[in-house]
């Protein structure tokens, strides 16, 4: 089907289509609305080189990718929950890492549903982390590495959800979507053609002529009359010349 005849469908619908569009938004804002409310806070860790010639590209995205695994870990998760005085696996499953090796960082990420909370926890597990490995590396003669607290965590602004504006944005979009697929499958369903193509390729014989959807006005029809132009539907019309003037004699 021609992309004009698509336009025309999804016009000849369009009530059906903005229904679609105004439900699936309303639907969306509400379910979204009635979520839980979250807050995420970061923490930032600071990973930097004692001695430069250690500090190959490979050896930075290797060590704090694997940083990001100890942070991620369930008995990591358990210390946290220790030092913050909560119950046994209260941060499991809860604490993310991200690692951004051309920066030397690590950032430790938790949401909770209070904002305080949320800052709180981040701290207790980037100053846990920064023990746990300033406790590894002690012992050795040579310390290549140093690890502190780049940036604390602080209360959110906002929380990451829900986001009703979005939700609704979306299902609106989905709705708008959906509507227009109907429109064609119900305009397939009734079995009418509407191209001359459509009619070509059903009966198995060339279109030699087609009459339009759209006729013009009687005064654009008369308008053409007069300047000599072919109406639709209509033979061209020209003007006759004139008898030459008879000459004297």
């Amino acid at each position: 089907m021609e992309l004009a005849a698509y336009a025309r469908i999804v016009l000849d619908r369009w009530r059906t289509i903005v229904a679609l569009v105004v439900i699936a938004g309303v639907v969306a804002y509400g379910t979204s609305a009635q979520g839980p409310v979250t807050y995420r806070a970061t923490a930032s860790l600071s990973v930097t080189p004692s001695i430069v010639e250690y500090w190959t590209g490979q050896a930075v995205e290797r060590l704090l990718n694997n940083y990001a695994l100890q942070i991620r870990s369930r008995p990591f998760a358990a210390t946290v929950a220790r030092d913050a005085g909560l119950a046994a696996g209260a941060v499991d499953g809860r604490l993310r890492a991200v690692a951004a090796p051309s920066e030397f960082r690590v950032s430790i990420e938790i949401d909770d549903a209070s904002a305080s909370e949320a800052a709180r926890l981040a701290n207790v597990a980037g100053a846990a982390f920064v023990a746990k490995i300033r406790s590894e590396i002690a012992g050795k003669e040579r310390q290549d590495i140093r690890l502190e607290i780049l940036e604390p965590a602080t209360d959110p602004d906002g929380p990451i959800s829900p986001t009703p504006g979005r939700a609704a944005a979306g299902g609106a979009l989905a709705g708008a979507i959906i509507g227009a697929a109907y429109a064609a499958l119900a305009t397939v369903w009734e079995g009418r053609l509407h191209t001359s193509s459509e009619a070509s390729r059903a009966w198995g014989v060339p279109v030699i002529g087609s009459i339009p959807a759209h006729l013009p006005t009687p005064g654009v029809r008369a308008a053409k009359a007069m300047i000599g132009q072919p109406m639709e539907g209509g033979p061209a019309t020209t003007s006759r010349p004139s008898p030459a003037p008879a000459g004297d004699g």
